[in-house]
């Protein structure tokens, strides 16, 4: 899955294009990842990947409420990554296996938050205001990946690329928002 960068990225890439402004849908865009539950991303096997089962969800969110639309952004930016992105980089490998991705975030996290100017002390002070059943641990890993500044060479992810990604990919996950809001569960 992406970094808690990518996730912030496109969630204020789509909160721009959606009219949001509320810090629910930031909160609800980094909870599958930090959320004390088992089916937090519900997935189903794809080719090399587990993929989060959208339809899953659909179902099961209240698709009025920002909290929830921020939790469905998070798991389409997790789904397009896997199926849209990583699959043609690398088709039939699973590069998360040998974790030399996780050093690519690292080196990527600081170069994104610069581009894309997110205010990581903003962006701080909303998750930590959680009120529900969450892993205080994985809250911390996540915050603390938004003050790193690493630098290095990666090895899967290419900046160039990645960041034409998450600007393509925002438009797609607005659109399904909407799409999806409109339907009657």
């Amino acid at each position: 899955m992406p970094s808690i960068c990518s996730h912030m990225i496109i969630a204020k890439e789509v909160a721009k294009r959606l009219n949001i402004s509320s810090d629910e849908f930031i909160r609800g865009n980094l909870l599958p990842d930090i959320i004390d539950l088992k089916d937090s991303h519900h997935k189903i096997k794809k080719s090399v990947y587990m993929v989060p089962n959208i339809n899953y969800f659909i179902k099961k969110l209240d698709l009025t409420s920002e909290l929830d639309m921020g939790y469905l952004t998070h798991l389409l930016l997790d789904k397009h990554y896997l199926e849209d992105y990583l699959s043609n980089l690398y088709p039939n490998k699973n590069v998360f296996l040998d974790g030399l991705i996780y050093k690519d975030y690292d080196y990527l996290n600081h170069l994104l938050i610069k581009e894309y100017k997110l205010d990581t002390e903003y962006i701080r002070k909303v998750l930590i205001k959680y009120d529900c059943n969450i892993s205080k641990e994985k809250l911390k890993y996540n915050i603390n990946c938004l003050g790193q500044n690493i630098s290095g060479e990666t090895y899967y992810l290419k900046y160039n690329s990645f960041s034409e990604f998450l600007r393509n990919i925002s438009k797609t996950i607005s659109e399904e928002l909407v799409k999806y809001a409109s339907k009657p569960n």
